[in-house]
């Protein structure tokens, strides 16, 4: 049968307007799409835990990576190579805490530094020195005390025999021309010395074997500055400084970096070397 277009058109569009071929959905249409919706979600979660677990597996077996959550507390501790970091939420985003403002942690010694109000810088006091100037230090007193004209029993210008009645002994006899040089000790000197006694005019030189010191208070460890105080008449000499002791003896103090190191008492009228 031969129909032309727009009758076909017009029996079609009839077709599709006979209520008779609706399907009207079922009751419980909206809950069976409902629960196909969760199911698909279901799985869908389900498919994205079995890859976490799976790459967390792996992270394990590698040792790389460990994360432990401690939900008690809200951390999270994160172990690697060894070490571990516990890193907790900050208090602004704990749940019934208002914002709190956040305050950046130095990340270095500097910054560390440079965040820490500075120290005040010490209050300082002068303080009187305790130091005394050279001529007001205490004098010295440690030592054999050698006078002005002589050593404990023997004097300056004693002849040998004399120098032998005062309870010493002479030894080490060392002769040079008219002068012999001896070592003299005993009860009648304070403490070993070396002499020189001259034929012509007797003890001309007296040297404790121990730095002895003056009744003016210079001995042993005694700055120049001492010593120059003690006796403003001094001179230096090579090695040290000659002080008169009476008008007709002399000290001769030697001295090196630490102060006086050995004191001499001589005869200005001697015919002995020095």
């Amino acid at each position: 049968m031969n129909i032309s277009e727009d009758e076909l058109e017009q029996r079609l569009r009839a077709l599709f307007a006979d209520e008779r071929l609706d399907l009207p959905p079922p009751p419980d249409a909206g809950t069976v799409i409902v629960a196909g919706a969760r199911r698909r979600r279901r799985r869908r979660q389900g498919a994205l835990t079995v890859v976490g677990v799976a790459a967390a597996v792996v992270a394990v077996a590698g040792g790389l990576t460990v994360v432990r959550l401690h939900t008690e507390e809200g951390t999270a501790v994160i172990s690697a190579g060894g070490s571990s970091i516990s890193v907790k939420p900050p208090e602004n985003l704990t749940p019934g805490r208002s914002p709190q403002p956040s305050i950046a942690a130095p990340t270095s010694t500097n910054d560390i530094e440079a965040s820490s109000p500075p120290a005040s810088a010490p209050s300082r006091t002068a303080r009187p020195s305790s130091a005394q100037p050279p001529s007001k230090l205490a004098p010295v007193s440690t030592g054999p005390l050698l006078a002005s004209d002589g050593f404990g029993n023997i004097k300056l210008g004693m002849s040998e025999a004399q120098v032998n009645a005062q309870g010493v002994t002479l030894s080490d006899a060392q002769v040079g021309g008219s002068c012999t040089t001896y070592t003299v000790k005993g009860s009648g000197v304070p403490a070993t010395a070396t002499v020189v006694i001259s034929k012509a005019v007797g003890l001309t030189v007296v040297t404790p074997a121990q730095t002895a010191h003056t009744v003016e208070g210079v001995g042993a460890g005694s700055t120049k500055d001492q010593v120059l105080a003690a006796y403003p008449e001094a001179k230096d000499e090579p090695g040290g400084i000659v002080a008169p002791a009476l008008s007709t003896s002399a000290y001769h103090f030697r001295l090196d970096d630490t102060g006086v190191v050995q004191t001499s008492l001589m005869s200005l009228n001697q015919d002995c070397a020095g």
